[in-house]
């Protein structure tokens, strides 16, 4: 029995670590990204723009989660600290990491890109000709759609929108005394304006072009002090899809509950005066903690956009394209592909584009008789909708399961599924209570032999941006007993119908804790001194505490078991008599690690699965998911190299210790990168070389470390 602290009744050590501060410790290990001298300046900036995204969100759901529960008097341990506790220890390091983020970008990636012909060019650095293109694109585009906002004593202060970057105004006027105001900066206009080439690129940020006119909106009056500030809200907000008559239209309801929710963050400039920040604070009801001075642009999210200019001549990674999959044939020769035998594809470093091919087929295939598919999350211009839509304008049956609560991409979503309705899809928003996750895909068409069914089943979303960007595993099959589950899990999501017992695939919240539970007492029966058991896992986060509480009981027992978790994980490895046989790793790196991997030993016959859920409370009992088992050998050999991979990367690669921080680990073998040793395999494969190159990754092919 234990303690609930540490094993076998010790209190050294806390059993579980903070969910929160782990899922910091892993946007740190972004930062790490950015701080690196060895990548190129715009790699490095993609990256910091991408810690800034995540802080932003991590404020809004996080942070607004523990700040409510701490408002209404539970101060609940959040691992094993109270919520106060966390609240401060994420105030301390989040102000440390921003004044490092702030320090890398001013001192050296700015210099670097400089260096290479980029430049954000100050007010007093503009030439005559660009300073009057501005003055020019300010009066004929900008200023018509600005609009001030008066601060009046006695007056409730005028809303300041989510996320949006605002001017803070001191005025003063003779005979009236000084006056404040707000400008809200356009949210629709772009961040960075392209002033002249001369060679090289130069740009100046759109705050600074209104900055340098604000006199105009507010003429009588001397501007005296005009500092940018962003506030971050609460945004999030569940929808009670239970009561609500129309989803589309509580969705709505969300996304504007979501621009004025409580604010939680105040950032400013950092030459803003104690007295515009006392007047903030006492305006949004933050505490000192709350407040960010910023030493430099606010909101530098806009940089994993400018990052992606073309025209940028700094220096950008080697590309990584994805590669062709060799085996499988051009054309609508990929129907007989498929029927003849699995495919196991690995994105971004294999194409998705027989996944799309399958879809744009079936739209236009008189064989096709129906398509069901679930979408989560959607590109902004998706062909996966557009096939959707052709298909049932064709008058193909076409159902369509559309997460309308896919957090910050509701609107999205919103629209889309109104598309598909008017092109004559059957269009569902999911069961009550629960969001819809799984990402799976249903052909079916008549052949020569028959109806055919052919599914495609995945760990990813189908978005064609994001699956460039995520490292995400997907199976073609017409594998019968696939087929049959999927079938019967497209009844169970759409109708009334009864979960029957599956062939192949588990289903949450319908048992997938149990199952992952079950193999998990498995591996613990079959361990033995000689023959220990062995599990080895890949997914974002770790969060459920039955399933933690498993594997240390399986480590007491002697498994072996190496996790791969890119984000939070409460699970604390490396603990004398509770978690000494547990090994915890996470990996950022260009792509964003979202594939999930079950591997269990099994007594030698080792069984595999892959999945869309995390072991966190939320995926395994509010969502619905799908894990499915690869049995191919082939398929199974290469899941299984995929983890060696991972577990021998020792440049990417970070070790979660006991304490939650993450280090690397001192390694004297060669350097392993993963992602690249991945990209590499693929280009070897879409090039005929094949498996007969693998030798050159034989070292990989070791137990890991």
């Amino acid at each position: 029995m234990t303690d609930g602290r540490g094993g076998n009744g010790s209190t050294a050590e806390p059993r579980y670590l903070s969910r929160a501060l782990t899922w910091l410790g892993f946007n740190g290990r972004v930062l790490e990204e950015a701080q690196d001298p060895s990548l190129p300046a715009l790699e490095r900036l993609r990256f910091l723009g991408i810690f800034f995204s995540n802080l932003d969100e991590f404020f809004m759901v996080r942070v607004a989660g523990l700040r409510e529960a701490m408002e209404a008097g539970l101060d609940r341990p959040e691992g094993e600290e109270s919520v106060s506790s966390v609240l401060a220890q994420i105030g301390q390091r989040s102000h440390g990491m921003v004044r490092v983020a702030y320090t890398t970008y001013e001192r050296e990636i700015l210099p670097d890109l400089e260096e290479n012909g980029v430049q954000f060019v100050r007010d007093e650095d503009l030439s005559p000709k660009e300073r009057a293109f501005l003055d020019r694109l300010f009066t004929r585009e900008i200023l018509p759609i600005l609009t001030p906002a008066a601060v009046e004593p006695e007056v409730p202060f005028p809303h300041v929108t989510n996320l949006t970057l605002c001017f803070a105004i001191r005025l003063a006027r003779e005979g009236v005394g000084e006056r404040f105001a707000l400008l809200q900066m356009p949210r629709q206009y772009t961040r960075w304006i392209q002033v002249g080439s001369n060679g090289g690129s130069r740009f100046v940020l759109l705050e600074n072009v209104v900055r340098r006119r604000l006199g105009e909106l507010f003429p009588g009056h001397e501007i005296k002090e005009a500092v940018l500030f962003r506030v971050t809200r609460d945004a999030d907000f569940a929808t009670d899809d239970q009561e609500a008559e129309d989803l589309v239209d509580a969705v709505k309801l969300v996304l504007k509950q979501r621009r004025s929710g409580d604010p939680v963050r105040l950032e400013m400039e950092s030459t803003t005066s104690e007295e515009i920040t006392e007047r903030l604070m006492a305006s949004f009801d933050l505490d000192r903690l709350s407040v960010y001075h910023v030493p430099g642009p606010l909101d530098l999210r806009f940089l994993i956009d400018f990052a992606r200019v073309p025209s940028l001549a700094a220096p950008r990674a080697v590309p990584w394209p994805p590669q062709p999959v060799p085996d499988i044939p051009p054309g609508e020769a990929i129907w007989e592909a498929v029927a003849q035998r699995d495919y196991l594809l690995f994105h971004p470093y294999e194409t998705f584009e027989p996944v799309l091919r399958l879809l744009r087929l079936a739209s236009e295939d008189p064989s096709v008789l129906a398509i069901k598919q679930v979408l989560y999350r959607t590109a902004q211009n998706s062909e996966v909708v557009r096939a959707l839509e052709r298909a049932a304008e064709n008058g193909k049956q076409v159902t369509t399961l559309l997460e309308l609560q896919a957090r910050f991409d509701e609107e999205r979503n919103a629209a889309w599924a109104r598309r598909l309705e008017e092109a004559g899809a059957q269009v569902l928003y999911g069961l009550a209570g629960l969001k819809t996750h799984a990402k799976a895909l249903l052909i079916v068409r008549r052949g020569a032999g028959g109806i055919e069914r052919y599914a495609h089943l995945g760990t990813g979303n189908y978005n064609e941006r994001t699956v460039l960007e995520y490292s995400d595993l997907s199976l073609l099959t017409c594998n019968e007993d696939v087929c049959a589950d999927l079938t019967a899990f497209f009844n169970v999501v759409t109708g009334y119908s009864e979960p029957l017992p599956w062939r192949r695939i588990a289903m949450a919240p319908l048992g997938l804790r149990s199952r992952f539970l079950q193999l998990i007492r498995r591996e613990i029966e079959k361990s033995t001194p000689e023959e220990p058991g062995q599990i080895r896992a890949k997914m974002n986060s770790l969060v459920d505490k039955p399933i933690i509480d498993a594997l240390y009981e399986a480590s007491q027992a002697g498994v072996r078991i190496a996790l791969n978790v890119r984000g939070a994980c409460v699970l604390r490895p490396g603990v004398k008599g509770l978690s000494e046989n547990i090994r915890v790793v996470s990996i950022v790196d260009r792509f964003l690690e979202h594939s999930r991997i079950f591997e269990f030993r099994n007594g030698g016959d080792v069984e595999t699965f892959v999945g869309s859920a995390d072991w966190m409370p939320r995926n395994l009992d509010r969502r619905v998911e799908l894990a499915f088992p690869v049995v191919e050998p082939e398929h199974k050999a290469r899941l299984a190299h995929i983890l060696d991979v991972l577990f021998a990367d020792n440049v990417k690669a970070r070790e979660l210790r006991p304490d939650g921080t993450l280090g690397k680990r001192a390694s004297r073998r060669r350097p392993i990168r993963a992602q690249e040793v991945f990209w590499e395999e693929a280009r070897a494969r879409a090039e005929g070389r094949g498996e007969s190159d693998r030798s050159i990754f034989v070292p990989l092919r070791s137990a890991p470390e």
